[in-house]
């Protein structure tokens, strides 16, 4: 593991050096203060960012699909995101303050992931895995359907939305990322303290109950911890989906692993993994920029079907 961990980590300061140097503008051709501005004005902000994003997004969905039983489980998949999406657009809208942006998503977030819950619960008790994906997706849809009335009643507000609803690392700053980090961090340390309550909890209710985990406060508590990082990093993005899914299973599918190493992997790949694509989406058809959360979903997806088909496949056996 050690070894794993050390090779992830000289990959990602690989990948991030060569981001730095990436892009539509010639790094050679630039003077001094040119070169300052966009290496560390924009490139070096976007790169921290779009990894710290990523390490949220993953470590959400690693703790979703213990806590939820459900191997489809991430801030996409829940509604959460769409919820934030919405947030954050409202205060664009509403012209409120933009330091209202992350509180607006996250009670937004919050309030989509309540609703999936309650629906799902009283379409089947047991939240079995296809019904809380179903009714989140639907939300979801329904989010963004109210998002596009406000483009249609707002229509000079249009790029400023769109930049939402696509995904998008552009224009990111210092204090995004710092946010990001601290708030990931801290949500992080939360749930590697409750690493043997979640194995325990991975082996079903009845046994984690009868082994002295307390189901009902666990769940509560690390799916408020779990929730807060992703929110408010995609108040800052727009929507990025299906990273909290695709890493933290993948990661499983190859070697099956206690929570708290899954912890760390999924928070490394989960950087790595966001990190690069935003890195191809800036360069692929520069000086056209493909916004991230496009990018994302283009690769992911096939992932995504891949995922279920094994899963399907497992069922049967």
């Amino acid at each position: 593991m050690n070894r794993h961990i050390i090779i992830l980590l000289a990959v990602i300061l690989m990948t991030a050096t060569a981001s730095v140097f990436a892009g539509s503008a010639s790094l050679e051709a630039l003077d001094g203060d040119q070169l300052m501005s966009i290496v560390f004005g924009i490139r070096v902000p976007r790169i921290l960012f779009a990894f710290v994003l990523g390490a949220a997004l993953a470590m959400s969905g690693a703790v979703f699909q213990i806590v939820l039983r459900n191997p489809m489980a991430d801030s996409f998949t829940l509604g959460m995101a769409n919820g934030a999406v919405l947030g954050s657009a409202l205060v664009v809208v509403l012209a409120l303050p933009l330091y209202l942006q992350p509180v607006m998503s996250i009670i937004c977030g919050i309030a989509g992931l309540l609703v999936v819950l309650a629906a799902a619960r009283r379409i089947d008790a047991g939240y079995r895995p296809e019904t809380l994906i179903i009714t989140g997706v639907l939300l979801g849809a329904m989010l963004s359907g109210i998002l596009y009335i406000l483009v249609l009643i707002q229509p000079d507000k249009t790029e400023s939305i769109a930049r939402y609803m696509f995904g998008s690392m552009a224009g990111a700053t210092y204090g995004d990322a710092l946010v990001t980090a601290v708030l990931t961090a801290v949500s992080g340390t939360i749930v590697h303290k409750y690493g043997r309550q979640l194995d325990l909890l991975n082996l079903g209710d009845v046994r984690a109950f009868s082994l002295g985990v307390n189901t009902a406060r666990l769940r509560v508590l690390l799916l408020a911890a779990a929730s807060i990082p992703p929110l408010v990093a995609i108040s800052f993005s727009g929507i990025i989906a299906l990273v909290g899914i695709i890493v933290p299973q993948m990661i499983l599918y190859f070697k099956p692993l206690l929570f708290r190493p899954l912890l760390l992997l999924s928070c490394l790949y989960g950087g790595l993994y966001v990190l690069f694509i935003d890195t191809i989406g800036r360069t692929l058809l520069a000086p056209v920029q493909i916004p991230t959360g496009v990018m994302v979903m283009v690769s992911a997806v096939p992932l995504f079907i891949f995922l279920m088909q094994k899963r399907v496949l497992a069922h049967r056996q």
